[in-house]
């Protein structure tokens, strides 16, 4: 009996910790504060790191994520990673994974607040957030090297990783 017991419990261990890696590969981090530190640890040396400042009541953000799906279809050869920044406060997780979800949005997500928000993009890019939504270019050795306060710019987009 307690050798059934042990498979038992063994089984429902690793089918606990294998079950994540098969759903939805997207992931929302709580991050009131070191919001910089949660993105970083998303970066992966080697790839192209897009990251979105976006909030759920933004109009431009929910086309701009149709735009960055076309974008990463039509350009497979890139490596690009895409990380989401969302703005609107650690109370509306809810409301930022039913849009996650209505968009098929399959990229890990930061939610933090429009201060948290702040701080990181003037850290990182010595400028105010402006609004949402917003970018930050990493290149694959993890170096900002463009940052957009706007809707998104594929053209500008395709010619930086491109080079």
């Amino acid at each position: 009996m307690k050798f059934f017991y042990s498979i038992s419990i063994s089984f429902l261990i690793t089918f606990v910790l294998i079950t994540p890696l098969h759903s939805s590969p997207k992931q929302i981090i709580l991050a009131e504060k070191q919001v910089q530190n949660s993105v970083e640890q998303q970066l992966d040396k080697g790839r192209w790191e897009l990251i979105m400042l976006w909030a759920t009541y933004c109009h431009v953000c929910k086309k701009d994520f149709k735009k960055i799906e076309a974008f990463i279809k039509e350009n497979e050869s890139i490596p690009l990673t895409v990380v989401g920044v969302v703005i609107d406060g650690l109370e509306e997780k809810n409301k930022a994974n039913q849009l996650i979800e209505k968009h098929k949005l399959n990229y890990t997500h930061v939610l933090t607040d429009y201060p948290g928000a702040n701080e990181f993009y003037q850290t990182v890019a010595n400028s105010e957030l402006m609004g949402t939504p917003s970018y930050l270019l990493y290149d694959p050795e993890n170096t900002l090297v463009a940052f957009n306060p706007n809707s998104i710019d594929l053209d500008a987009l395709e010619i930086l990783v491109y080079e």
